[in-house]
């Protein structure tokens, strides 16, 4: 063998070492988005997600404005190459101020949400030296495990958005898409949100993620720490929630904008921190009244 074929070989290992041993590092996305990665047959992935938002300003006569801190603990289960299995389950905290004829009245809402089950079905990847490409399907079920009968400062039951969980089922329906590389990542998806009945419960909404992410500090091994920078566009918009006897809560609302997401990863954990800032807001004036929202996520790989 030539000493340039060797070289070769050499690079084409090397190249092939890398992505193998920080094959964990391809399974994180930013906080806002999915990813189509399927975890091996056997393999158990916990995940922990928190979101901080603040609405509305001053407070005057019969205006509202909030704090919201909302939780997400996921536990998902690698059946085989194809198909991972989730359980997820939220909880929420608001902090709720109204100006009720000059005075500001408050109360908190609290509570545990609605469970979700999920299904991932992996339907496509492609494998190459240094490179992964993958599609994946996501199906979700929506379980009636929260309250849906808080009230806001004035006594009255609040709209099904503010409520922790929901009395009905829903389903949900997902898409995503990957394209993985040695020095960057791109990832992207859609999803649709649908819950069941005709009488109180939230409207319809959807979401759309594109991200694009590169390694300031790639690891070369697993146990290496490794950062990486991802940016990206979220959008999502929410039909009107519907009252009791079918009546719209006149909440319809869309946003769009960008977010900044740095990821730190070492071995098996990853840790996320990421600022969304809208850019365009339309509908309800309530539900987009935020110049920012921040997550944080933890995730283990075993």
């Amino acid at each position: 063998m030539t000493s340039r074929a060797r070289a070769r070989r050499f690079i084409a290992v090397a190249l092939g070492a890398a992505l193998g041993a920080t094959a964990p590092v391809l399974a994180h996305e930013p906080l806002w988005g999915e990813t189509p990665v399927i975890f091996g047959p056997g393999v158990f992935h916990p995940e922990f997600r928190v979101r901080f938002v603040r609405t509305g300003g001053n407070l005057d006569p019969g205006e509202t404005r909030s704090r919201t801190i909302e939780q997400e603990y996921s536990l998902q289960y690698g059946i085989n190459r194809f198909v991972n299995v989730q359980i997820m389950l939220p909880a929420s905290s608001m902090d709720l101020e109204e100006n009720i004829s000059g005075a500001v009245q408050r109360t908190r809402v609290s509570g545990v949400g609605s469970a979700m089950l999920k299904a991932k079905y992996r339907f496509h990847l492609r494998q190459e030296t240094g490179f992964q490409t993958g599609q994946t399907l996501i199906v979700g079920w929506k379980l009636p495990t929260g309250s849906d009968e808080r009230t806001g400062p004035d006594g009255s039951r609040l709209s099904p958005g503010d409520q922790p969980g929901s009395s009905g089922h829903g389903v949900e329906l997902g898409y995503a898409y990957d394209r993985e590389r040695l020095v960057n990542s791109f990832w992207a998806s859609l999803f649709y949100d649908h819950e069941l009945g005709d009488g109180f419960r939230r409207g319809d909404s959807g979401e759309l993620d594109a991200s694009y992410g590169w390694w300031l500090l790639r690891p070369n091994v697993a146990d290496e720490p490794g950062v990486n920078l991802a940016v990206g566009l979220h959008a999502e918009a929410s039909a009107s929630d519907r009252l009791d006897g079918g009546l719209s809560a006149r909440t319809a609302h869309s946003v769009a904008g960008i977010h900044l997401t740095p990821i730190l990863t070492k071995g098996q954990y990853q840790y996320r921190v990421g600022l969304f800032v809208p850019i365009v807001k339309g509908g309800d004036k309530e539900e987009t009244d935020y110049g920012y929202e921040i997550r944080a996520g933890w995730e283990m790989f075993f």
